[in-house]
């Protein structure tokens, strides 16, 4: 008979509240002008949740089968993109030296006139190159490419990691659960939904009707606000 499966401590809301710090601090940046200092703490800010999103991503994964095989050819897809690889510089940079390689809009720099809020390579840097565009647009496509690989995760491992599946036949059978230990992990006791009622005219299984009176105490689900957010443009 096999095992039935046993989650680890940490769960898929750590990522969620990872990804919306990056999309706080994105759009606060968005909505300030670069020649305020806050633009500056913003943009530093965002970076360094950016760049947690995939760490906390391995640290909630690592348990389940599979992930770490899964994860290595997307890991490697985000090493090859120029784009993800000046973030990780842009934020290795603000943290070792304390300064934001962005050239304001209107400001000159060793003779080069910038009309909107660019990238620069700064003097005596490990930065070599910067992508070309603007700072914004730029952070958002960059969102983007690592919240593409949170949304293959979100999907592939659906079964361990999306409450909407969780509270499912499917998610109970591949766990190999009962809606008794779905029960017993919102706080009911074992039994509590196995009452006398028509199950037949509710077109579904008993187990299903009595995993759909379940679903609404299995916790918000936030991940998928942002990966539509983002991922459905």
């Amino acid at each position: 008979m096999a095992e039935k499966f046993t989650f680890p401590n940490a769960g898929i809301h750590i990522v969620s509240h990872k990804v919306g710090e990056a999309d706080y601090f994105l759009t606060k940046l968005n909505e300030t002008h670069s020649w305020e200092p806050e633009y500056n703490y913003l943009f530093s800010a965002f970076v360094s949740a950016l760049r947690s999103i995939t760490f906390t991503l391995q640290f909630v994964m690592k348990k389940y089968p599979g992930f770490e095989p899964w994860y290595t050819s997307r890991q490697e897809k985000l090493r090859k993109s120029e784009l993800a690889k000046s973030f990780v510089e842009f934020r290795n940079h603000a943290q070792k030296t304390g300064l934001i390689p962005i050239m304001k809009e209107r400001s000159f720099f060793e003779g080069v006139f910038y009309e909107s809020d660019q990238f620069y390579v700064p003097t005596n840097s490990e930065i070599k190159k910067v992508p070309s565009g603007h700072v914004i647009e730029l952070s958002k496509q960059c969102l983007t490419e690592v919240l593409s690989v949170v949304g293959e995760c979100y999907r592939d491992f659906d079964v361990y990691i999306d409450p909407r599946v969780l509270f499912t036949e499917r998610g109970i059978t591949a766990l190999n659960w009962t809606v008794e230990d779905i029960e017993e992990m919102v706080g009911f006791p074992r039994g509590y939904t196995d009452i006398p009622y028509d199950y037949e005219s509710t077109g579904l299984s008993k187990d299903e009707t009595r995993l759909n009176s379940l679903r609404r105490y299995g916790g918000d689900e936030t991940l998928q606000f942002y990966l539509d957010k983002y991922l459905a443009q």
